[in-house]
């Protein structure tokens, strides 16, 4: 028996971009471990052409990343980074053949309220690893974060395309690790995937920081920033601010606009697999007042 078709709406954090989608009901989303999409945690629904509709935004002014051998597109928001559509061929079609090509959307991108829960979604595993060549880190080029973390390493990465740079200092990261690290549900976070890992501002350093665009939301006080080439999520950033600006901001936003640390996706560590980690799931959705409106 087919399954029970049904429309999803969906939309980067913005709102440039909203579209409609026809998945089955009872959804199972495909994630995929190739570098590029562990950097995005992306989870893909396939559809075919005549089932997704754009009712607002002309999704040929997405921004477009491709590397390797070119066989992918992902397209995503050039102003708030949200990776929304993938299209491409795990083989390209032949000279005069004709192939329809994969094509997903990102349901992390679905709106909330439509009975999808990223966190407990059946997921479908896509070894992407095994395809092309192994991808190669990107490493940084200046001096080391110059704070010292008694029995710490360092750890380093990137965004996909090496444009920005990231490494910061920490005790060893594993199962036993006491160190804070958060996969956060709100609204923009659950749309980015990003997994958050809080080195001391003196542990950290990032590299190409011209390369990133800031998202400023909400307040306008929180940025998210990430690289503009490939849409790979980097940093959470805290605007300046005045003191009238801060005294009226609610208690949990103050206590993080003062801490002395750099919020750092940690999915740019080629080295780590989060999920080999101990991760806190925050249900920052309920958390985050006012809440966000869906267009």
């Amino acid at each position: 028996m087919a399954d029970q078709m049904k429309t999803y709406r969906g939309n980067c954090h913005c709102g440039t971009y909203v579209y409609e989608v026809k998945a089955a009901e009872n959804l199972k989303v495909s994630e995929c471990n190739c570098s590029s999409c562990y950097k995005k945690n992306i989870l893909y629904v396939a559809y075919k052409t005549p089932d997704l509709q754009f009712v607002k935004g002309d999704p040929s002014t997405l921004a477009d990343y491709t590397f390797g051998m070119k066989r992918f597109h992902y397209k995503f928001c050039p102003r708030c980074g949200n990776q929304l559509l993938i299209e491409g061929y795990l083989e390209p079609p032949n000279a005069g053949e004709t192939k329809e090509p994969v094509r997903a959307v990102n349901s992390r991108t679905f709106q909330h309220g439509q009975g999808l829960d990223v966190w407990k979604v059946e997921k479908n595993f896509i070894n992407g690893k095994s395809f092309g060549a192994p991808y190669e880190p990107y490493k940084i080029t200046g001096p080391e974060p110059e704070g010292v973390v008694e029995g710490g390493k360092l750890y380093t990465g990137s965004c996909h395309c090496g444009a920005v740079r990231v490494a910061f200092k920490a005790k060893p990261l594993d199962k036993t690790s006491t160190e804070t690290l958060m996969e956060c549900n709100c609204s923009i976070c659950q749309r980015q995937g990003s997994v958050w890992v809080y080195p001391k501002k003196a542990e950290a350093v990032i590299e190409g920081e011209e390369n990133l665009e800031t998202y400023l939301f909400g307040t306008m006080l929180f940025g998210k920033a990430f690289c503009r080439i490939c849409g790979v999520p980097v940093v959470n950033t805290v605007q300046p601010m005045t003191e009238e600006v801060f005294n009226q901001l609610p208690k949990g936003h103050q206590d993080f606009a003062t801490r002395d640390v750099t919020a750092i996706n940690l999915r740019l560590i080629d080295e780590l697999d989060v999920k080999d980690l101990n991760v806190v799931q925050f249900d920052g959705y309920n958390f985050s007042k006012p809440p966000y409106v869906e267009p």
